[in-house]
């Protein structure tokens, strides 16, 4: 969920305040990212899970949220409309591994009285990833499902039932689901309503049935424990709160610490107090969802701890 359209628009509004600052913003995978940055090829880079202390420590690096989405499970079943059909993260754990099979198991039914489910197999459809890494459905699942986290931790890698079936990119994620009736797989919301897929209403930590709109990503960043973690190494999901969406996602920024090149640093914080301050309408028009003011205000705060060489703060208020 790295927004790249987003920067873009961001970059471009403060372009019309700043003339003289161009921010560009390349689009690459995290590892790639984190790689440049580290080598000092790049200023910033971006990431859609949050590092861990011990991994921003060792590279002198610095992390925090700029922008929330969201990721669901989508279906294809005949005769069920967007939102109808209602799911927890351990029967979704469960099918995935394949110790459900078939869409009328007494677990689905169970949270689904009024729907009449196909007595059909289910098809998995799910994305190629590599064993071992993190990822936030992953977490989701192995916060509850402990058959999946001892069989696959927090990620989403390693083995999946025989008739699943592998692909390697969002779009062929989705094209897949639409193309075989009684699939499931996951995804963005956005791109997910543009190719008509339904998603799954999931049970939250408040034992709610919610649905992945922004007043509800919105609620899971405003309950997350930021304040308790100086480095935002929180995942968003299953926050607690009556609204809160459980596959709520933030994107993270990483800059340096200590920068190497101060007058870029301190450029780049003025862009993203600019666009977290005044570009909120431009994260709904791209389709996510804007950091609540709390979360914005903590974010501004963090910023004091980049400094240049002499140890001198870049950001001032």
């Amino acid at each position: 969920m790295i927004p790249v359209p987003l920067m873009k628009l961001w970059g471009d509004a403060y372009a019309v305040r700043a003339p003289a600052i161009k921010i560009q913003y390349q689009g690459s995978t995290p590892a790639d990212g984190i790689k440049q940055l580290i080598n000092n090829e790049v200023d910033f880079c971006s990431v859609d899970m949050p590092l861990s202390v011990e991994e921003l420590n060792k590279n002198g690096l610095i992390q925090f949220p700029f922008v929330l989405g969201a990721i669901a499970p989508m279906v294809n079943l005949p005769h069920i409309y967007i939102g109808q059909l209602k799911m927890d993260a351990k029967v979704l754990g469960d099918i995935f591994l394949g110790v459900i099979t078939k869409w009328n198991d007494p677990a689905i039914v169970a949270m689904n009285p009024k729907i009449q489910l196909p007595d059909a197999e289910i098809v998995i459809v799910h994305r190629f990833a590599s064993p071992g890494v993190k990822t936030m459905i992953g977490d989701l699942l192995a916060k509850n499902n402990p058959q999946w986290k001892a069989m696959k931790g927090d990620s989403m890698g390693g083995n999946w039932p025989a008739n699943a079936i592998e692909v390697k990119s969002p779009q062929e994620h989705f094209d897949m689901i639409k193309k075989n009736p009684y699939s499931i797989g996951y995804g963005s919301i956005p791109l997910a309503m543009k190719y008509g897929l339904n998603y799954v209403k999931m049970k939250n930590v408040a034992g709610n049935f919610v649905s992945p709109n922004n007043e509800n990503v919105s609620s899971a960043a405003l309950n997350a424990k930021w304040e308790g973690d100086k480095n935002f190494n929180t995942v968003l999901t299953d926050q607690p709160g009556a609204k809160s969406w459980p596959l709520s996602n933030a994107s993270f920024i990483l800059m340096h610490k200590v920068s190497a090149n101060p007058e870029r640093s301190r450029e780049i914080l003025k862009y993203f107090n600019f666009s977290l301050l005044y570009g909120g309408l431009r994260a709904f028009e791209s389709d996510y969802t804007p950091l609540p003011d709390t979360v914005v205000a903590l974010v501004r705060t963090s910023w004091k701890s980049i400094v240049d060489e002499k140890g001198v703060p870049l950001y001032k208020n």
